[in-house]
């Protein structure tokens, strides 16, 4: 008998000796194995792809191009003239904008030794396949509101106000470092902008903490905060959403990233690294610009444009024609039977702009509940009492506010549309029809794209000497795209709403 064979039949005998047991138990291993199908658990919401229309372009240019009139009638001549005078000549301005094409997409891959262990149960390729195209539209959603190539502003040194109460700081000097970021870098974690700091000393106390704010910068949807004992080695405190913070202790290391409802689907991948904390760079831009990114939305609504009509960064251009407002961390409040924020700083201004109103407003399921309990709590709203056939016994609690009238452009309803992908703290008014004449714009808003969102096969291939290197069968699912906005003087933004 060879050896392979003893080997063979002394690993048998031994399976069958491990399987023996006096008559049938539990213990002995026959029993069935119940496997239900495969499920998935992960939420695909993509409101914002999937309202924004998708054009092909017809060439192969690197920049989407178009032409705009600009508004000038702030500067245009008395049309009185007198009799026997001829009239004054019209004033006309025309702006040319450029939107880099830029792909975006996600790659997939599933192993040959998959295929063969999901036999009679599952077809990794398509499970695969299946699983990254749900990434892409969610990655697409987060992009097109999100995405800057450009870099934020550095934010101004915050103001600090000390509190003898709230804390455990001590008698100590306290530095308070902050940067800013954009969607994309909230989602992504691909940086911050330039950071600014500041500094305060307790002169005595235990119990002291502190609240830090700093001028909105615009396009920002988070700020990242720092605390340092000397200016120079900074440690990472926490991120808001809103523009000011509360510090109540003094910290030797990073601390985690914060979690829960405040700062939902925060990414955990700093620059590429999972689980890490972002970082502070007085010195130069964190990584707020990405170069891999197209101009998304809110990029679109904060960035000034350069004589090409390219975005660049806020304070370096021709100033951004859309309506912004920063609450600084303050609550939207109730006036009248409505939000007077909303009303006061989106509503009226655009009609003061434009004359017209939005035609929706954007926000995260966080403002959303915030204007519901606003609205529906206060004791001047009307509510009704619904019932079933049984009456009070099975009463419906709770409610929405699914729009708001816009008083200043004469009691037009304005729908509230709840955006995954949009951070809270952050509201935009989203104008899909520009009421002007000859407007000629079909879309006001789209992703023209070079090539949309097609898959690419590589076939069977082989990586030797790695884990899941082969033979294995890789794909990518990736669009060559950018978004055009081609009327951000229709739009507006609300940020820092507390």
């Amino acid at each position: 008998m060879s050896a392979a064979l003893e080997n063979v039949t002394a690993e048998t005998l031994d399976a069958i000796a491990k399987a023996q047991t006096t008559g049938i138990t539990t213990n002995t291993g026959v029993y069935s194995y119940d496997l239900s199908g495969l499920v998935s658990l992960i939420p695909v919401n993509t409101p914002f792809r999937d309202r924004v229309a998708r054009v092909k372009s017809s060439d192969g240019n690197p920049f989407a191009n178009w032409r705009a009139i600009m508004d000038t009638t702030a500067s245009q001549p008395d049309p009185s003239m007198g009799y026997d005078y001829a009239a004054n000549e019209v004033v006309f301005k025309e702006q040319d904008f450029q939107a880099k094409y830029m792909p975006t997409g996600l790659a997939g891959m599933a192993t040959q030794d998959a295929y063969d262990l999901a036999t009679g149960y599952a077809d990794p390729f398509q499970i695969a396949t299946f699983q990254t195209l749900n990434q892409v539209l969610i990655g697409d959603d987060r992009k097109l509101i999100g995405a800057q190539s450009f870099a934020l502003a550095q934010p101004a040194a915050p103001t600090i106000v000390q509190s003898p109460t709230g804390g455990t700081i001590g008698a100590v000097t306290v530095y308070v470092g902050v940067a800013a970021r954009t969607g994309s870098g909230y989602y992504y974690g691909s940086g911050n902008s330039r950071g600014n700091n500041a500094s305060t000393v307790f002169a005595s106390g235990t119990t002291n903490s502190l609240t830090a704010t700093v001028g909105a910068v615009r396009g920002a949807v988070c700020y990242d905060w720092f605390q340092s004992a000397n200016g120079s080695t900074w440690y990472y405190y926490t991120t808001t959403t809103v523009n000011t913070v509360q510090m109540t202790k003094v910290i030797a290391s990073n601390q985690a990233l914060p979690s829960g409802i405040a700062v939902p689907d925060l990414t955990s991948n700093w620059k590429g690294v999972a689980n890490s904390v972002p970082t502070y760079n007085g010195a130069a831009d964190n990584g707020s610009a990405n170069a891999a990114d197209y101009d998304g939305f809110l990029a679109s609504l904060s960035g000034d444009y350069n004589g090409n009509g390219q975005w660049v960064q806020s304070g370096t251009g021709t100033a951004n024609p859309s309506i912004y407002k920063s609450l600084d961390g303050a609550a939207l409040t109730l006036a009248g039977g409505s939000v007077q924020e909303i009303e006061t700083y989106i509503f009226l201004q655009l009609w003061n702009q434009i004359k017209a109103s939005p035609t929706a407003l954007m926000m995260n399921a966080a403002q959303a509940q915030e204007i519901a309990n606003l609205i529906l709590g206060s004791v001047s709203a009307t509510t009704f009492l619904n019932t079933d056939s049984s009456g009070r016994i099975s009463v419906t609690a709770g409610g929405r506010v699914g729009e708001i009238v816009n008083a200043p452009a004469g009691g037009v309803t304005v729908p509230i549309e709840v955006h995954t992908s949009l951070p809270p703290g952050t509201i935009i008014a989203r104008t899909d029809r520009v009421p002007f004449p000859q407007a000629n714009i079909s879309n006001v808003i789209e992703y023209r794209n070079l090539r949309d969102c097609a898959q690419f096969d590589y076939g069977i291939n082989r990586n030797p000497g790695v884990a899941g290197g082969g033979p294995r069968r890789e794909f990518e699912i990736r669009s060559v795209g950018t978004f055009v906005n081609r009327a951000p003087v229709a739009m507006g933004v609300l940020s820092n709403v507390g």
